[in-house]
């Protein structure tokens, strides 16, 4: 008799103690509001987890690269359109004036003046800062000014590129070369200085007349030949920008979609989270029915008599 009765007190008390031990873990599963809180909970679930928590690092990472190629290629483009706008509606139409026969010495030392001028906001341009202060046509040589005064390219050699994806590596700049072509027969700013110091010449003669012709006309080919090649970069930075913002589209879903898996995996999923309220009353009752029935079994008399 004693034996059952220390039995039975023994299972009582081993199912309080288990009531409450549910208790409180399902009471810390709705307070985290997930109900894989171990890995012990389920090995398995936790080790798909940490599948999920690595994609979405890796998903985060590539959208932080794709802001800063957006951000760089951003400034690039506005760059980019203030010196074609540069070119095409001031400069050509400066080198045609400059051509006119009835300019005198001091017309043409005037005209040279404001083609100084436009050079100096070429150059300028040429050395724009993103948003981060780094020069946008230095290439990876972005810390110093890629153009010295005189137009002279003094960058890196090589465009600046940026993983973008598992897979994708997108070119997000271009160095100074690339754009003004410095260092060819086709130097925007050595056709500049030629028509420049052309200009500051003195004319006398039909042959002094047809050497400014042929300096400007070479300077005219330089400058059309510059915007030509200012359309292909452009284009190329647009193309690049559409990429990346196709990309982020993409990138929005598959992180949705990684999301919802993780919180299926984890509990955290609506669905388990409004369970939660339910399962933390009926541990709540299952831990009060334990402690009356544990109550009942000290009442009795043969509890009594141990």
């Amino acid at each position: 008799m004693r034996l059952s009765t220390s039995y039975m007190y023994q299972s009582n008390v081993n199912s309080m103690s288990n009531a409450e031990v549910n208790r409180q873990y399902i009471a810390e599963r709705f307070s985290a509001l997930q109900t894989l809180l171990r890995p012990s909970d389920d090995p398995g679930a936790a080790s798909q987890a940490i599948v999920y928590q690595n994609a979405l690092s890796d998903i985060n990472q590539y959208g932080t690269a794709r802001m800063f190629a957006q951000d760089a290629l951003g400034y690039e483009d506005n760059a980019l359109s203030s010196i074609t706008n540069l070119l095409t509606k001031n400069l050509t139409e400066k080198i045609v004036q400059a051509g006119n026969d009835t300019y005198s010495d001091a017309d043409r030392e005037a005209l040279a003046v404001e083609l100084e001028g436009i050079r100096d906001s070429l150059v300028d341009l040429g050395n724009s800062k993103n948003s981060n202060g780094h020069y946008i046509f230095g290439g990876y040589n972005s810390d110093s000014p890629p153009f010295l005064p005189d137009g002279t390219y003094v960058g890196g050699d090589k465009a600046m590129t940026q993983k973008v994806g598992d897979s994708a590596e997108m070119q997000i700049g271009h160095t100074g070369s690339d754009v003004f072509m410095s260092g060819t027969g086709d130097d925007l700013f050595v056709a500049l200085d030629n028509a420049i110091t052309a200009l500051r010449q003195p004319i006398e003669t039909d042959a002094d007349r047809e050497a400014l012709r042929d300096v400007l006309d070479d300077t005219n080919r330089s400058i059309n030949k510059c915007i030509d090649n200012l359309g292909k970069v452009q284009a190329e930075v647009g193309t690049n920008l559409q990429q990346l913002e196709q990309m982020g589209f993409s990138s929005d879903l598959t992180k949705i979609q990684v999301e919802t898996s993780y919180s299926e995996t984890i509990g955290a999923d609506p669905d388990s989270i409004m369970k939660m309220p339910t399962q933390v009353v009926m541990a709540e009752l299952a831990l009060q029915t334990s402690m009356l029935v544990f109550q009942s079994m000290k009442n009795t008399s043969l509890f009594s008599m141990m």
